[in-house]
């Protein structure tokens, strides 16, 4: 029978150490690599690069467009010049930040994570304040006035509670019946439109009754994202043909009339889409195509969409995340898993309207 004498022991130790030590290397590398890919091909092949925390997935812009907000998925949101593309000090919220909505008056900026916590931001010092607690995440809205902000956490996936924004205080739940994610508020504050299991239910906010069910999608497919136009005619909603045993291939974007509460012809888009934002004048659609890449620009008028304008690389996952325009309308920020792309939107525009 072999023996294991002490310094064998140590040997055996160094070469579990050393071997320890290679798969660090190698994962460290592998990461290393990963991003310096993603780098080059986005100077090789898109648009300008903002580098703002270790993964955007999540954006946000003052209504003064002066600062771009970045979450990652870590624990932080970094602020960002809009006029020079510099980042500042990264601000501390909660653990995997997921969306974020600023007040309209500019000066409170939401920032709703994984953990459930909606960490309270304020902009002038770019500091973090109160903490709100709940369960989870699924989507957050804050009203037109700035008053209310509406909280969808998950579990229970059937509730939005709305939180007075002055006081942090927690109003009476929302109940709906299709599941929660995604959420807006029409321009007038009337109706909170809530994404869910293959539909859209709005709610009357001064009540909080729902008003009906809007079905987009068969199958079992959740609504990833909802836009309003500025004028509130018209809610968007995202069906990501990949999310659930839906049927295969059905990327589509389904314009909902406000005034009826009842979908329109659905607009194929790209594979993957999870986010949508509405230039300021409201002739634009941005449909973010994760799966591609790509950012597909859409005709309000007409619903025709037009050519997609790549932002990341295909291989590299998670593709675009986030979008989010500056208010004069000349700059839609795309995020994705390495960095956040500035795209010039004159020549975007006009290949849609075309």
């Amino acid at each position: 029978m072999a023996v294991l004498t002490t310094a064998g022991l140590r040997r055996k130790r160094r070469r579990g150490w050393t071997a320890g030590i290679v798969v660090a290397i190698l994962a460290a590398s592998a990461t290393v690599l990963y991003h310096v890919a993603a780098v080059l091909v986005h100077v090789a092949e898109g648009p300008p690069q903002i580098s703002a925390g270790p993964g955007p997935d999540a954006l946000a812009v003052t209504p003064n467009g002066r600062t771009l907000y970045v979450a990652d998925w870590g624990h932080t949101v970094t602020p960002v010049n809009v006029a020079t593309g510099q980042p500042g000090t990264p601000i501390r919220v909660g653990n995997e930040p997921r969306a974020m909505v600023i007040t309209p008056n500019g000066r409170t900026l939401f920032v709703a994570a994984h953990d459930g916590t909606v960490t309270r931001v304020d902009t002038t010092a770019n500091r973090p304040m109160a903490v709100i607690r709940f369960h989870g995440f699924a989507g957050m809205a804050v009203s037109p006035d700035g008053r209310t902000l509406y909280v969808a956490p998950d579990p229970p996936g059937n509730v939005v509670v709305p939180v007075d924004v002055a006081t942090g205080k927690r109003g009476t739940p929302f109940v709906v019946a299709s599941g929660t994610g995604p959420l807006v508020v029409t321009p007038d504050g009337r109706i909170l439109y809530v994404a869910g299991l293959n539909g859209v239910t709005p709610v009357a906010t001064t009540t909080g009754r729902s008003m009906g069910f809007i079905q987009v999608s068969e199958g079992l497919a959740f609504v990833t994202a909802l836009a309003v136009t500025p004028d509130g005619r018209t809610v968007y909603a995202a069906v990501n043909g990949d999310e659930g045993p839906d049927l295969q291939g059905r990327h589509v974007v389904v314009p909902i009339s406000t005034a009826t509460n009842t979908p329109g012809t659905p607009i194929t888009v790209g594979h993957g889409p999870v986010a949508l934002a509405i230039s300021p004048d409201g002739s634009t659609l941005y449909v973010c195509d994760a799966d591609d890449g790509t950012v597909m620009p859409v005709a309000v008028a007409t619903g025709q969409p037009g050519s997609a304008v790549r932002v990341g690389w295909i291989f590299i996952n998670p593709g675009p995340q986030a979008l989010a325009i500056t208010p004069a309308g000349r700059t839609l920020y795309v995020a994705d898993d390495s960095s956040v792309a500035a795209v010039p939107l004159a020549g975007v525009m006009r290949r849609a309207a075309g």
